[in-house]
């Protein structure tokens, strides 16, 4: 089984928009092929095992389709995830009776820091909550194991996120 040091978020991706093609340079950067109108923010996301896998990225470079991944900092890093699916997170239209938490804040219970929520995404069988650390933005799922409370008046949910999920 191969282990990339990744968490799984979803197991049914949303749409396909490239994949990996190959190892470029030695220092972990790899040749990737998107479609034309997509460009990769802060996570690329791959289709490993059938699960919807992010990776935090380090440098994208446009113009030669060249991404480098925090964390793999040579070629035999990344050799296993040449041929891999990139997949694009899609948000879906909430049901009428998902809850919409975007303009309040998420409070991380053990740092006392808390983050501006930018949005909820809604997958199939799976919810998560998108905020913003620093110029970057993470995802945590809505999930009873990491939400502790939800406070409507003062527009806060305090969780207690899982180890490294900061670090993504």
């Amino acid at each position: 089984m191969m282990h990339l040091g990744a968490t799984n978020i979803h197991s049914k991706p949303t749409q396909k928009v490239g994949f990996v093609l190959k190892t470029h340079g030695f220092n972990g950067q790899l040749k990737i092929d998107l479609e034309d109108d997509f460009i990769p923010n802060d996570f690329l996301y791959l289709s490993i095992n059938d699960k919807f896998v992010p990776f935090a990225i380090e440098h994208f470079n446009l113009n030669a389709s060249i991404v480098k991944l925090k964390g793999f900092n040579s070629a035999e890093a990344v050799a296993d995830l040449i041929g891999l699916t990139i997949l694009e997170l899609a948000e879906a239209m909430p049901d009428s009776d998902e809850p919409d938490y975007s303009g309040y804040d998420i409070l991380d219970k053990v740092t006392g820091i808390s983050y501006p929520i930018t949005s909820m995404v809604y997958l199939p069988n799976n919810t998560l909550i998108e905020f913003r650390v620093g110029f970057k933005d993470a995802l945590v799922p809505f999930h009873e194991d990491i939400i502790l409370s939800i406070n409507d008046d003062e527009k806060i949910i305090t969780a207690e996120f899982p180890d490294g999920i900061l670090d993504l």
